[in-house]
């Protein structure tokens, strides 16, 4: 909660997983302490599969429903927020409750961003000093770097020197709430303003990212086609490619439908599978390590956050090996409103400063399931 205002709310559009019960069964997936009921690896395995199930059919919410069970607010608490809403909504002065909204909004999808997108767990941050333009330092010269030069466009850079000089660039987001919707009773104003904020910044980080590895392909590391489907024998060559120029293998990236593979042979996946039992990791898309590789999913995201598809992994090495981004603080808000073009309406833009690079092309395995 910020400013008094929560951002995810108890609006119960599908069950939380904390509340579900095993297939066939009274007892809760998870325990009291929030940790999976399960007697093995190879039951986990299962146990999140069927969560992954029951995330894309909508029967169950990680994310817009509350996290934890236990800070669910009641109903009048509900309406309070609603009224302070409502309230600075309807204060033109553009004074100080509108403005610690969107503050709110940016504050908290910057917090998400670094705890779920990808692009902020793979890639080692660095600060960039009022004044000062972004530099990496790389550990191996003489490769091939792919830096983003907008959210839409990449540069391969032939990377000779210790340091790389990416350009920063603008992500953004414009969030508006009509009038009509407060007029009307539309859902949880404020979650849905972070929702479309999170979609429109942390979403596209993760496309960055994505778009830069999947430029990396062919440079030194050749696609990899998992003819039927994942083994651990294909994740164990997709891991030696890396492994073989010297980098460690640090994390796998996976799509919701290879989970699959793993389901289907459970067997021999489980005796190499070192699973994470609490929910509190799991709802960041973190599973836990498979031959060493720690694998992260957007199985838990709704969909409009995804940016994977389907039957697509990477294999990634360590943050220092494989790139790095830049920015220059939280995200940004800017109160803005819409009256003058003819639409009540007011909201914020939001904006954050980055800059994003994969400096080292050898760092980075793709396989896609055919």
């Amino acid at each position: 909660m910020r400013n008094g205002i929560a951002l995810r709310s108890n609006r119960r559009t599908a069950p939380h997983p904390l509340e579900l019960n095993r297939p066939g069964s009274h007892e809760k997936i998870f325990n009291n302490a929030g940790e999976i009921n399960a007697s093995d690896a190879q039951e986990v395995i299962r146990v999140l599969g069927n969560l992954m199930q029951n995330v894309s059919s909508g029967k169950t919410q990680f994310t817009l429903a509350n996290e934890n069970t236990s800070n669910r607010r009641t109903e009048a608490e509900v309406a309070e927020e609603r009224k302070e809403v409502v309230a600075a909504y309807n204060d033109r002065s553009n004074s100080s409750p509108w403005i610690d909204l969107g503050s709110a909004i940016g504050a908290e999808v910057s917090e998400v961003s670094d705890r779920e997108g990808f692009a902020r767990r793979l890639l080692v941050r660095g600060d960039v000093a009022q004044g000062s333009f972004p530099r990496v330092r790389i550990r191996v010269k003489n490769t091939t770097a792919i830096a983003a030069v907008s959210p839409a466009a990449n540069q391969p850079i032939f990377a000779r020197d210790k340091y790389l000089f990416p350009p920063e660039f603008y992500i953004t987001a414009n969030v508006r709430i009509e009038e009509r919707d407060l007029q009307q009773g539309a859902g949880d104003l404020m979650e849905e303003g972070f929702f479309n904020t999170q979609e429109q910044i942390m979403r596209k980080e993760d496309q960055i990212w994505k778009s830069l590895a999947d430029q990396t392909v062919g440079v030194f590391n050749p696609l990899q086609v998992l003819a039927g489907g994942l083994t651990p024998t294909s994740l164990t060559a997709m891991r030696g490619l890396i492994i073989q120029w010297g980098i460690p293998a640090q994390t796998l990236v996976m799509a919701t439908d290879l989970w699959n593979d793993i389901i289907g042979n459970a067997a021999a996946f489980g005796q190499l599978f070192d699973p994470v039992t609490q929910f509190e990791i799991i709802q960041t898309g973190y599973l836990g390590t498979l031959l060493g590789l720690g694998i992260i999913t957007d199985a838990f995201r709704v969909p409009q956050l995804r940016v994977l598809n389907s039957g697509e992994l990477y294999v990634v090495g360590t943050p220092d090996q494989h790139g790095a981004y830049t920015d220059r603080g939280p995200v940004v808000s800017v109160p803005q409103d819409q009256f003058a073009d003819g639409t009540p309406s007011r909201g914020w833009y939001f904006y954050e400063l980055i800059s994003m690079v994969v400096h080292n092309a050898r760092s980075i395995v793709k396989g896609i399931r055919s």
